[in-house]
């Protein structure tokens, strides 16, 4: 069918607040983010590598800061990253309240209760030339996978390309 593919598992660990109790205009990321997304790689993310080390807890857990508000009114904050599998069961309480006292402080108030915390594994493709991993896997079947941390918001653009590749 598809053979070897580059893609691997990565797990992460996100949370989610009660309602908020008002509007978040837009969503929130931090300078680690620039870390981890690898269309950010140049010179000014050497910089920022070289002048402004992550704390440890970040570091460690190849964090970043992602915060959106949901239709019910509470925050989405998330994200941790772990590659070396086997992975763990559990989830750990340090990245949670790193993350929760970062959004705390981006605010300037305390965060609603932890509604919920969930770990949770998805695929990124690993070939430094590809978005995501596309195969013909034959009659008319192509597998599609690999978008990484990106699937929700990178899925319209992603089905568009593949339906143009296919000749849809």
């Amino acid at each position: 069918m598809a053979g070897d593919l580059p893609v691997r598992r990565v797990r992460l660990q996100m949370m989610q607040t009660e309602p908020l109790g008002e509007a978040l205009t837009t969503a929130i990321a931090d300078g680690d983010s620039f870390r981890y997304y690898p269309g950010y790689a140049g010179s000014a993310l050497t910089a920022l590598r070289d002048n402004e080390p992550q704390e440890q807890v970040a570091e460690a857990n190849h964090m970043q800061l992602l915060c959106v508000q949901r239709l019910h009114g509470g925050l989405t904050i998330g994200d941790t990253h772990e590659y070396t599998e086997p992975f763990g069961f559990d989830v750990h309480e340090p990245p949670y309240a790193y993350l929760a006292g970062l959004v705390e402080e981006f605010l300037g108030r305390p965060l609603p209760a932890i509604r919920q915390r969930w770990a949770g594994v998805y695929s990124q493709c690993t070939d430094p030339g590809e978005l995501v991993c596309r195969r013909d896997a034959g009659d008319g079947v192509w597998l599609v996978t690999g978008p990484g941390g990106r699937g929700m918001t990178l899925a319209p653009a992603i089905a568009e390309h593949t339906a143009d590749l296919v000749g849809l």
